[in-house]
């Protein structure tokens, strides 16, 4: 296999969408940073997180206003029939329960107008970074389960884009490190005394030093769904 180039979420997302005037739902938006990115970029962007904690993050940082996000989830967006123009899972959609992924892109076709984009940007269950996270969550099935089911969607989306890149993402320390893991997912606090030893060694042991601070390489894939210009039934 032809390894992956290095590039980052931004910029690989405005190779597939031009975001200006765009009207965008970032679901699984966590703190909101890639709602903050759109809204710079010019979208009318909303993040939608079913984490509390989360939303109360996002709605503290600037830019963007706590007006830009909301709580839910992806089998039941709350925005009208073809009324968004991109619906983007960015190192969310796998985060879904398995039997809410199907439904979770027929409700994105459902709001998408025709022609509008499901950009989904998924972990590959490999890498450095990866080995760190598997002790206390093993992650292998469910990102499997997601990459399958967006690449045979519900009726209304068809696959246009599937593309691999490294992306890198870097800790101050391991206390930070551990800060994202549980963010994403609080249950990981309660397994955390059992694995937090071994963690900290593959953290050391996997991470390389840049400007000070602990860097890995993350595999991840962008797939790109579009929607037909025929309503879905």
């Amino acid at each position: 296999m032809t390894t992956p180039l290095h590039s980052n979420h931004k910029a690989m997302l405005a190779e597939v969408l031009d975001l200006h005037g765009k009207v965008v739902a970032d679901v699984g938006c966590g703190d909101g940073a890639m709602v903050r990115h759109l809204t710079r970029e010019g979208a009318t962007a909303v993040g939608l997180e079913p984490s509390p904690e989360q939303l109360a993050r996002a709605r503290a940082a600037e830019p963007a206003g706590g007006e830009a996000y909301r709580e839910g989830r992806g089998e039941a967006l709350p925005f009208d029939d073809g009324s968004l123009d991109a619906v983007l899972y960015f190192n969310s959609f796998h985060h879904l329960p398995l039997d809410a992924m199907r439904p979770a892109l027929a409700e994105a076709a459902r709001v998408l107008r025709p022609a509008g984009l499901v950009v989904a940007v998924e972990p590959l269950a490999e890498g450095a970074y990866f080995a760190v996270l598997k002790p206390v969550e093993d992650e292998t099935a469910v990102r499997a389960a997601a990459y399958e089911a967006l690449r045979e969607p519900p009726a209304g989306l068809v696959p246009e884009l599937e593309t691999v890149y490294l992306n890198t993402v870097r800790f101050r320390d391991f206390a930070q490190f551990i800060d994202s893991v549980v963010a994403a997912d609080r249950s990981r606090r309660e397994r955390l005394p059992a694995v937090e030893t071994e963690m900290r060694r593959l953290f050391e042991a996997g991470a390389r030093v840049e400007d000070g601070r602990a860097a890995f390489d993350q595999p991840m894939r962008m797939m790109v769904l579009r929607r037909t210009h025929l309503p879905p039934p």
